[in-house]
């Protein structure tokens, strides 16, 4: 009995045993087996798009998407619920715009989408292939599928693909039907398949109020394990209710000849004398092509180890030659046609051109960003074979060491030597432009235009984000934005990275960003250790191919590292250029703020609109389940000091949805052009800033410029007038004062320009009812940029009696003709609470948390008590495209107090408004002329007006003409 007992329990312990081993082997085998059935198509090189009849676009409509429960073994077994759908894409974007889910951002509806990451998904398309692209070779090329992929052609598997970011390629002539019709099948899987997270809403919250994601199980977007993938798009902070699938980049034919080139590379080795020095690279291959090619073995041997007999080269018995033009507009500026010396496999071309009287790319703010189209041609016996061409900048960018001391270990040049010229760099951090990865050129275009028109030069993507599209790079060249690219490595040790994945994405995209000019800067990625363990071997695999392929480009291993700081204070922001005075580069920094209302309105159920006083409170998020699914970053360490900002513009302890979106806004962007001002002003010690972050990548409250429809906020403004060329500021020492103390009075002029300007520098004081208290100006000679002159204008002592009272301080730059170049506003306050000595000492002997005005004084209450008025005129409209429109008005004020935080803006209609200016001062008696771009996200349906306001003043509404305007886009 005794052993007969045992036998049961040994036979039940073993079942157990297999059960569960059963289930975890399972788990590993569907994350894993369906991926590896076929041909690895992991290749890290990029075939170079052609153009003409030699490139064949598959992207756009005629795409059939379905899904399955499983992965299919054969095509011929049914797939559910097939529709139609257009490439590139997100899963999610094609069941919306098919009609089939709301819209995934509005209210909670993310939530109807989270089976989408449990299926395999099924594109479909069918192409034709001219008879006159028989004997060349096809390759079929995805630009980006997202994340598991397997490939058919004609019903035949061509192999199987793993990453997103590039991929897969190959080469299919063998397999279609010349003159025929063929189809190509993809399946697409995402990264997490198997392996889905706790839907994090369901987690319990922490004693302070945020959601416990030490309880969250399955794919962790901070430890992504084997999955190369950026945590924001994967359900990372910010983005926790949304994880991508989908073929996310274009697909594309490209039919090469058997003799080809491949992979052009163009430097600019110096610029002296009026003339260019560029090196030209290239690939060409005979009888061979690049998918047949490795970068290196992946196990250990010799890497060159010839035999006896060597390396057998077999001369091309054609006569080759490569052509190079260089056009500029219409104009042939540099014809060259090199012959090349060709054997049976690759060689490389090695050229040097020179080009006299060359129009350089320059950034934003410094002159044009002038392109040249690049065209090479490759020739046989005289009559051409391929061709390829592409868009070039001439341009030289170092850097030099900074003015400060070294105060660590690594320590990069942080100066930036822009084609000669020293120069701080004024850039922006970009997330990606959509979560969900509807990412047209449209989108691009209306972000990044604003970008150059508030003063932007350098943006910097993320690391928890993408690499970007063509898209992005294209209209940057155009604009003379540069850029930083960050790989998409975000705050995590990657040891269980698959090296031979992460390479191949790693080299196609040098290859495939390397000769745009706006590309000055890679970097490993985002908040993470390049030093640890678990990320050395990422990293080396990194560093050593940008050695290899793009010797040309400055690469920080991660930022914040080697002198860039990334630092969230919640201070007083005059203390920035103490408390880093010695940091060269500011990476990211910034304040949260809540977006326009009618985001909210158009978003959340409008019965959460309450209590907001209260949003850290803990009942707060059960109560308003989807305000804070709208909230990035709901935590202690972002909500309370965003409210304490906003108490000091209105009383938050109960305000309207409106009332708390305005007061957040102005609080933040209080704090961008104050920290902006004194890292500027810090120069040459400090030469560079890019604040967290330009756009959102879907609606909600977060650190931004402007939110996901587009719409340029407060924050956008107030650090826009501190990215002008010219720049006058007022360096108070701090913004919070106490009634009988003199405050200081002296002024910073930044200066862009080469050019000095002469003029005058004056500083005006108001009481808090706008009578002017003191005033005084001095002459100055604005040295030449990139500089910073100094200059004290006196003192101003706030009267014994002047207690919980704002004062208004408005700097002015004239030039010597009285023209006004600058102008800065500051409300410095003079408060009770400083009367507290213990407060007052701490206050002003170091950086301490923003202190929450509960009961005043409240800026836009105090300004609202002395009115004035302001006259409006349509001065011009004009259409930019289907759904852009420019309009220009006049404003005027014709009162006699200043208006306060005067803006314009457009009612009556679904918009975004990028404008000339915004919440600025508008002296008594004087008027300005605005141009506003406007985005329609709608067919305007009823009366739709120009607005102009203050919180000091009126609307005044100007009926705007939209009978032109047609928008027929979705996901606006």
């Amino acid at each position: 009995m005794k052993t007969t007992s045992n036998y049961v329990l040994l036979l039940t312990l073993y079942l157990l045993f297999s059960s569960a081993y059963a289930q975890q082997t399972s788990e590993v085998n569907r994350r894993d087996r369906s991926a590896d059935a076929g041909p690895k198509l992991r290749n890290p090189y990029r075939i170079t798009p052609r153009t003409g009849a030699q490139h064949i676009d598959l992207s756009g409509e005629g795409w059939e998407l379905s899904h399955t429960d499983r992965p299919v073994s054969d095509l011929k077994q049914p797939r559910k619920d097939a529709f139609q759908t257009s490439v590139p894409n997100s899963v999610h974007w094609s069941l919306y715009k098919a009609g089939k889910l709301p819209h995934p951002y509005y209210a909670k509806n993310s939530t109807k989408y989270r089976w989408v990451e449990e299926k395999a998904w099924y594109y479909k398309k069918s192409f034709d292939i001219p008879a006159s692209a028989q004997g060349n070779l096809v390759f079929l090329c995805f630009d980006g599928v997202d994340y598991f992929s397997k490939v058919w052609v004609n019903d035949s598997l061509v192999g199987v693909h793993e990453g997103m970011f590039g991929g897969p390629s190959v080469e299919i002539s063998r397999l279609v039907r010349f003159g025929g019709k063929n189809e190509v099948t993809v399946e697409v899987r995402a990264g997490n398949w198997g392996n889905k997270a706790t839907d994090y809403e369901s987690l319990p919250r922490t004693a302070s109020g945020e959601f416990d994601y030490s309880k969250r199980t399955g794919y962790n977007p901070r430890a992504s394990g084997k999955i190369i993938k950026p945590w924001v798009i994967s359900g990372g902070s910010g983005g926790e209710a949304f994880f991508t699938v989908g073929m996310w980049q274009g697909v594309r034919l490209e039919i090469v000849p058997p003799v080809h080139l491949e992979r052009p590379y163009l430097t600019t080795k110096s610029v002296t004398n009026n003339t260019a020095q560029l090196h030209l690279s290239a690939e060409v291959f005979a009888n061979s092509h690049s998918l047949q090619r490795q970068l290196h073995p992946w196990h250990n041997t010799q890497l060159n180890h010839p035999n006896e007999k060597g390396t057998i080269f077999k001369p091309v018995a054609e006569k080759l030659s490569v052509s190079v033009e260089l056009t500029s507009g219409t104009s042939t500026v540099l014809t060259k046609e090199f012959p090349v010396v060709a054997y049976e496999g690759r060689v490389w071309l090695e050229e040097d051109l020179s080009l006299s009287s060359p129009k350089l790319w320059q950034p934003n703010g410094l002159g044009q960003p002038n392109l040249y189209k690049v065209n090479l041609t490759l020739k046989k016996n005289g009559s051409p074979i391929d061709r390829l061409s592409f868009n070039y900048g001439i341009r030289t960018i170092e850097r030099v060491a900074t003015a400060g001391p070294r105060i660590a270990d690594r320590w990069e040049n942080w100066q930036f030597v822009v084609n000669g010229r020293k120069i701080f760099v004024k850039g922006m951090n970009f997330t990606p432009q959509d979560i969900l990865l509807d990412l047209p050129a449209e989108r691009y275009r209306w972000t990044l235009e604003a970008a150059k028109k508030m003063g932007v030069q350098l943006i910097r993507i993320w690391g928890g984000g993408i690499l970007e599209t063509d898209h992005f790079y294209n209209i940057c060249n155009e604009l003379g934005i540069m850029v930083w690219q960050d790989f998409p490595i975000g705050n995590q040790d990657t040891p269980d990275y698959p090296q031979d994945v992460w390479e191949a994405q790693v080299v196609q995209n040098i290859f495939r960003l390397r000769n745009h000019p706006s590309l000055v800067v890679w970097n490993g990625g985002n908040e993470f250790n390049p030093y640890s363990y678990g990320n050395a071997a990422t990293m080396g695999i990194l560093e050593r191919n940008l050695d290899i392929f793009d010797k040309q480009r400055f690469f920080v291993r991660t930022t914040p590292d080697d002198g860039s700081m990334h630092a969230y204070p919640d201070m007083d922001p005059t203390w920035y250029n103490r408390s880093y005075k010695f940091e060269p580069w500011v990476s990211e920094t910034g304040m949260h703020s809540i977006p326009e209302a009618s985001v909210f309105y158009e978003t959340v159920d409008n019965k959460e609109f309450t209590g907001l006083g209260k949003m850290w409170d803990k009942n707060f998020g059960p109560t308003h389940p989807e305000f804070i699914h709208h909230f990035t970053e709901y935590g202690p360490g972002r909500v309370p000091r965003m409210l304490s900002r906003a108490s000091h513009i209105a009383d938050v302890t109960d305000p309207t949805i409106e009332s708390i979106s305005e007061a957040s806004q102005v609080g933040a962007g209080e704090f961008y052009q104050v920290l902006s001002e004194k890292m500027q002003g810090n120069y040459p010690v400090t030469t560079g800033l890019m604040p967290w972050v330009f756009k959102r990548h879907w609606p909600v409250i977060a650190i931004q410029m402007m939110d996901w429809f587009g719409q340029a906020a407060a924050p956008y403004y107030f650090l826009k007038r501190t990215y002008e060329p010219t720049h006058v500021a007022i360096d108070l020492p701090r913004l919070l004062w106490k009634s009988g103390e003199q405050i200081p009075l002296n002024v910073k002029v930044t200066n862009a320009s080469q050019t000095a300007v002469p003029g005058t520098v004056s500083i005006t004081v108001w009481d808090d009812a706008f009578k002017q208290l003191w005033t005084k100006n001095i002459r100055m000679t604005v040295q030449p940029g990139t500089s910073v002159t100094s200059a004290t204008i006196g003192s101003y002592t706030i009267p014994a009696d002047y207690k919980d009272r704002f004062l208004f301080m408005v700097a002015e730059l004239k030039d010597a003709s009285g023209k006004l170049v600058s102008r800065s506003l500051y409300y410095p306050r003079s408060l009770m609470m400083l009367d507290d000595k213990a407060f007052y000492d701490k206050y002003v002997s170091e950086p301490i948390a923003w202190p929450t005005l509960e009961k005043g004084p409240f800026l836009k209450p105090t300004v609202q008590k002395s009115s004035t008025r302001l006259e409006t005129s349509l001065v011009s409209t004009k259409k930019l495209d289907d759904s852009r429109s420019q309009i220009t008005v006049q404003v005027r004020n014709t009162g006699s107090t200043p208006a306060f935080m005067t803006r314009i803006d457009i009612a009556g209609v679904k918009r975004a408004v990028v404008a000339d200016d915004n919440y600025f001062w508008l002296a008594p008696g004087e008027s300005r002329t605005l141009s506003a771009d406007v985005l329609w996200r709608e067919t305007p349906a009823g009366n739709v007006s120009v607005v102009a306001s203050a919180w000091n003043a009126p609307e005044v509404k100007v009926p705007l003409d939209t009978k032109s305007v047609m928008v027929q886009k979705l996901g606006k």
